[in-house]
């Protein structure tokens, strides 16, 4: 939810207040293909760059990101035209699915390329939560298709230098399922990011934990098998289409759905599967670029619902300790440490970095929360070392992963 949007003519529709107070209505169309779900809002600026607002709410990492880019010398491309040490915002619609933005990504680096004229130079990309996985599904397959017998390709490298993928769900997080279930509150408002809307989103199925990420504890705290990439797992616990007549999709008023919900929620849950696998696909060359992590892991951060004995809606807060020690992980208040490594992934453990993902160079851990960590002076050390280091220095260095904090 990190970029802005607007409306084509300019005005924005999120974040704003009325979004806090009231609604505004957000949903994308009920529809399939879900290339053919859109309207016609535009990405804007990331959210408290430019108004006082969103940073009210909470969302001042990326003022604090630009901030700390501008005290070193980076400057707007737009400003600099892109010439010396400048930086570029890449906003995209989060609503909408992260290969389609990935191509938007690549879009904007030829752009930058082609307006410093050079069009053989590689970029240094910070992503940010879901905007890292923009980046590293961009690093693995560039604008392609995800297929499930195609190997990882590392199109995306011709553009890439370094890769610094901060407080990323490369492994999903169990709030994305919390908003599909019960929305998202924005200030008083429960209606701007209700339920109705958000399980419109194709992107917020594509950060539900994958197959082998424990997602799902029952009710006496042990872990439960369930993929929730299956419409199946959905049927079984009776969410979504499958609940209560009160729970279950509200119709727009205006015509525009065709299908029924059952239909789009197999739709999305099919293509999160395929992104995902692409994702945690096991490379047979080696990365080209130097990808590094940086994440969160000192505060509670929860990582597993509770299902209830009878098919229903599951809790996302704990009654009791027991509890909490099940549902909840080490992680940066919002995303866990397990969730940024892929810790689920095969052979995680055994790694130097105890990633699942074999682009990860190095990994580094420490004391910060999810919207606060570039305002950190080790994380802010950590980052500038990477985007100030000289194009041609050629020094090797191994991965190893470093405790910090």
């Amino acid at each position: 939810m990190g970029s802005g949007l607007l409306r084509p003519d300019g005005t924005r529709v999120w974040l704003n207040v009325r979004n806090a107070v009231g609604q505004y209505r957000l949903s994308l169309p009920l529809v399939l293909p879900l290339a053919d779900s859109r309207d016609d809002l535009k990405p804007g600026a990331l959210l408290g760059t430019e108004e006082i607002v969103p940073r009210l709410f909470g969302f001042t990492e990326y003022y604090d990101l630009l901030e700390l880019l501008a005290a070193v010398g980076f400057r707007p491309a737009r400003t600099s035209g892109a010439a010396g040490m400048s930086q570029h915002v890449f906003a995209y619609d989060w609503r909408r699915d992260l290969v389609e933005s990935a191509r938007r990504l690549d879009e904007t680096l030829a752009a930058l390329a082609d307006a410093r004229g050079d069009a053989d130079t590689r970029f240094n990309i910070v992503g940010h939560s879901m905007g890292g996985l923009v980046a590293r599904y961009y690093l693995r397959y560039g604008t392609a298709e995800p297929d499930p017998d195609g190997p990882v390709t590392w199109a995306g490298a011709r553009r890439i230098r370094n890769l610094i993928l901060v407080a990323v769900p490369n492994g999903g997080g169990i709030h994305s399922l919390e908003a599909l279930l019960l929305g998202n509150r924005v200030g008083l408002s429960y209606a701007t990011l209700a339920s109705p809307v958000v399980a419109r989103m194709p992107s917020v199925y594509q950060l539900l934990p994958p197959a082998g990420a424990p997602a799902l504890v029952d009710h006496r705290g042990e872990p439960l098998d369930a993929d929730l990439h299956d419409v199946e797992t959905w049927r079984r616990f009776g969410w979504g289409p499958f609940g209560s007549a009160r729970r279950r999709l509200v119709p727009l008023a205006d015509g525009r759905d065709k299908i029924e919900h059952a239909a789009f929620l197999e739709a999305a849950l099919l293509r999160a599967r395929a992104v995902h696998a692409a994702l945690d696909r096991k490379p047979d060359t080696p990365c080209p670029a130097k990808v590094v992590l940086l994440g969160g892991d000192c505060l509670p951060t929860l990582a597993r619902a509770l299902v209830p004995e009878k098919p229903g809606v599951p809790r996302f807060e704990p009654l009791n300790r027991k509890e909490a020690e099940g549902m909840f992980d080490a992680g940066d208040g919002r995303v866990t440490r397990a969730s940024v490594l892929g810790a689920h992934l095969p052979g995680a453990d055994d790694t130097e970095t105890g990633s699942g993902y074999p682009e990860i160079a190095q990994s580094f851990f420490g004391s910060a929360d999810h919207h606060g960590i570039y305002n950190e002076p080790t994380f802010q050390s950590v980052l500038l070392r990477r985007l100030l280091r000289p194009a041609g220095n050629a020094k090797v260095e191994s991965p190893v992963d470093k405790e910090l904090g």
